[in-house]
């Protein structure tokens, strides 16, 4: 009893402390209503006994107009009783009449006043007196003046005279008592509204300084809470500052050897190797890469719970991604002896537009979950279009095993951070229990959602549902510079990279990628030897590793820009994957930032966009000057049409490049070799033509495509100058070249 005693007055409390505002305001409008609403019926009150009063008074005044009328009915029977005139005697029936019928009224009127008794007397004397005049007139007419002289002075006469002027004047000062009292009535309610006017604004005052007291007091309580909740948000700043350079150094500790390991593996196998051999590199490569797929989950998740991860909205081809789910998930089917089937629905646009890396990472997670828990059957991935429009449409994806399945009693955990349908030691499948979360937070960032259905020993289906919109400016499948063929992928011999890197097989891993790209390269160990080299010797690029001893990659960063004053480009290699430190990393000054462990191709790409242009070539004038010999026709027709029509056809390749149309792309380079044949210097364009005339656009080489565009612009330049300078001048009345 205690327990709930103490209990409802802490519930008491915190109810009346969070609504005591609301109290006071509605406290202070019943009061409010409560007072106008009396001071109202006060003043109407007044009002009408106000009128009332004056009523009566008007009443009271109705007896001596009463008592008028009466005495001026006697003077007119007495003018007759002297005169004989018998006109006065014929309006006596009317004014009579007249005279009965003011008495009804004003006695009627006076009733309430005055006492019943006193209004009841005053009617008989009336009638008594009017039953004498009638009398009077009619002795006189039957005895005579004398007789009705007679009657005038009788004792009648006078008793109904004297009774009645004694009654009026009671009844006057009965209805004048009345009035008096009702007056002073109205003085004592007057007082009363008087008192209300002025208390009411008193209250109402008081009870508004209760409501600014208790907004003062909730204001400081604010601000109270306030100061305690910057306090908290700021613990909360520095434990996440704690967490997240936790997750940098716990990633760049583990990334930096494994770096090493993928990137060591990858070169071993390009060695020859025996059976025996190849199979334990690849289990050394398929264990790294484990390792680091659980690396990248909790880094993922942790991305997905902090709001820092980024959603692309780039044209992709959706037949692609599924192409590259096939690709990559290959070699684990045919390993286990499975039947995979990927089925896309014709009425899927193949053009997308959205973030087909993380639909990708989507359908990896699916796939490599339905492969871990399947033995044996197969595994379905199919594609179909639920909703579409002429914008977007909404693509449903299955992803079905005929693996173990999942109990009923673990469908509604089967997405909660690490939770695992096989638990504790037992347990024969490996995992982080992050890949479903993460796939779900993923799709409902994106808009889309996720479901499954299971049947534990019947397999597993999961149902996915994404919207994207229809990219209805690009056909065809994206090109890929370089593709998996190695050989293709090579940089300029002239090229030269600096590589900063603190470890020695870091270092020598990057070396051994260099040297397939066929460029220079030159090792040193930190930033202090990065520095005193390029303070001396001129490079095209640096790859900066991030944390060294002594001096870290963005402080060698900034001191070569803020003292060298040097604008080489600075492409991170580091083991840290958070955004918030590639963004401290281009703010330091850097130009690129590229993870560990480092992927060959991607590292290609980056490099490609930086690699030096290809030498201004020179035109053989000698060599046109004995083809015109002196023919103004020809130089006019060919080499200095040549020369006007070449910018022009530069310019149309640049617009079509920056308006993603690669089919004109395609058509201009092709044109354009037979242009740089003529002049005679096609092999300095051979290659940049060569990509262009067979690239498709995509985010990763529309850059490619700028820099192979800016090696054509620099030789058309200097070829137009050169041919201008030569053959412009001609002279047609000598047919001579200049």
């Amino acid at each position: 009893m205690q327990l709930f005693l103490g209990k409802f007055k802490i519930e008491f409390k915190k109810i009346f402390g969070d609504y005591f505002f609301l109290f006071l305001l509605l406290t202070g409008i019943a009061v409010n209503y409560y007072f106008e609403m009396k001071v109202n019926r006060a003043i109407i009150k007044f009002t009408a006994d106000h009128e009332i009063i004056q009523q009566r008074r008007a009443d009271a005044e109705q007896i001596f107009v009463l008592g008028k009328s009466v005495t001026d009915f006697e003077y007119k029977i007495r003018k007759y009783l002297v005169t004989g005139d018998s006109i006065f005697i014929d309006s006596i029936p009317t004014e009579e009449k007249t005279l009965n019928q003011s008495v009804v009224l004003v006695t009627e009127k006076i009733k309430g006043a005055v006492p019943g008794h006193d209004v009841r007397e005053l009617r008989l004397t009336l009638q008594r007196k009017l039953a004498f005049e009638r009398s009077l007139i009619d002795v006189y007419a039957a005895k005579g003046k004398s007789a009705a002289s007679a009657m005038l002075i009788s004792e009648e006469a006078l008793f109904l005279k004297r009774s009645l002027a004694d009654q009026s004047e009671t009844i006057y000062k009965a209805a004048l008592d009345g009035v008096a009292k009702m007056n002073a009535r109205l003085e004592a309610d007057r007082g009363a509204i008087i008192s209300l006017d002025y208390a009411m604004p008193h209250l109402i005052s008081f009870i508004f300084l209760l409501i600014a007291g208790f907004i003062l007091f909730n204001i400081l309580q604010a601000i109270r809470l306030n100061k305690n909740l910057q306090e908290a948000v700021e613990k909360e700043k520095k434990a996440q500052q704690v967490k997240d350079q936790f997750m940098d150094n716990m990633t760049h500790e583990l990334r930096s050897p494994l770096n090493s390991v993928l990137g060591y593996t990858n070169l071993l196998l390009r060695t020859p190797l025996d059976g025996d051999q190849a199979k334990f590199v690849k289990s050394i490569r398929t264990s790294g890469e484990l390792l680091l797929n659980v690396i990248n989950e909790e880094l993922d998740f942790s991305k997905v719970k902090s709001g820092y991860i980024h959603f692309s909205n780039d044209p992709f081809s959706f037949g692609d991604q599924m192409n590259s789910l096939s690709d990559i998930v290959r070699d684990n089917i045919t390993e286990k002896g499975l039947v995979f089937e990927c089925i896309v629905d014709h009425e899927i646009p193949d053009t997308l537009k959205g973030d087909s890396g993380k639909l990708l990472q989507v359908l990896l997670n699916l796939t490599s979950n339905a492969i871990k828990f399947t033995s044996e059957g197969r595994i379905t991935v199919k594609a179909t279009c639920k909703e579409k429009t002429q914008d977007k449409i909404t693509v449903a994806i299955s992803v079905a095993d005929t693996g173990m399945g999942i109990p009923q009693d673990k469908l509604p955990h089967i997405f909660e951070r690490f939770f695992q349908v096989e638990g504790g030691v037992g347990k024969t499948h490996s995992g982080t229990g992050l890949g479903l979360s993460i796939t779900r937070e993923m799709l409902a960032l994106q808009g889309g959602t996720i479901k499954v259905d299971s049947e534990s020993g019947k397999g597993t289906t999961f149902h996915v549902e994404i919207p994207y919109e229809i990219h209805r400016e690009l056909d065809g499948e994206d090109g890929d510079v370089g593709g998996d063929d190695n050989t293709r992928m090579k940089l300029p011999h002239s090229m030269k990279v600096l590589v900063v890197d603190d470890n020695t097989m870091n270092r020598e891993l990057v070396a051994f990628i260099l040297r397939d790209f066929g460029v220079k390269y030159t090792l040193v160990p930190g930033g202090h030897e990065a520095l005193s080299l390029l303070a001396r010797e001129q490079f095209d690029v640096v790859l900066m590793d991030l944390q060294m001893p002594g001096m870290d990659g963005k402080e060698t960063t900034r001191r070569l820009r803020q003292e060298l004053k040097c604008e080489v480009p600075v492409i991170d290699l580091s083991a840290y994957v958070q955004t918030q430190e590639k963004q401290r990393c281009l703010e330091a000054g850097m130009d690129a930032y590229l993870t560990k462990p480092v992927n060959e191709k991607d590292l290609y790409e980056t490099l490609e966009i930086y690699a030096p242009a290809v030498a201004p070539v020179t035109v053989d004038t000698a060599y046109l000057k004995n083809i015109a010999k002196g023919n103004i026709e020809y130089i006019e027709t060919v080499i200095l049409k040549v020369a006007d029509r070449l910018p022009r056809e530069i310019e149309e390749l640049k617009n079509a490049i920056y308006e993603n149309n690669h089919e004109k792309v395609n058509i201009l380079a092709h044109d354009m070799k037979t242009t740089f044949a003529v002049l005679g210097v096609s092999p300095a364009v051979a290659e940049p033509l060569r990509f262009l005339e067979s690239w498709k656009m995509s985010t990763k080489n529309v850059a490619v495509a700028s820099k192979m565009l800016e090696v054509i612009e620099t030789v058309g330049g200097e070829v137009t100058l050169q041919i201008l300078d030569t053959f412009a001048n001609t002279d047609p009345d000598d047919q001579r070249v200049a």
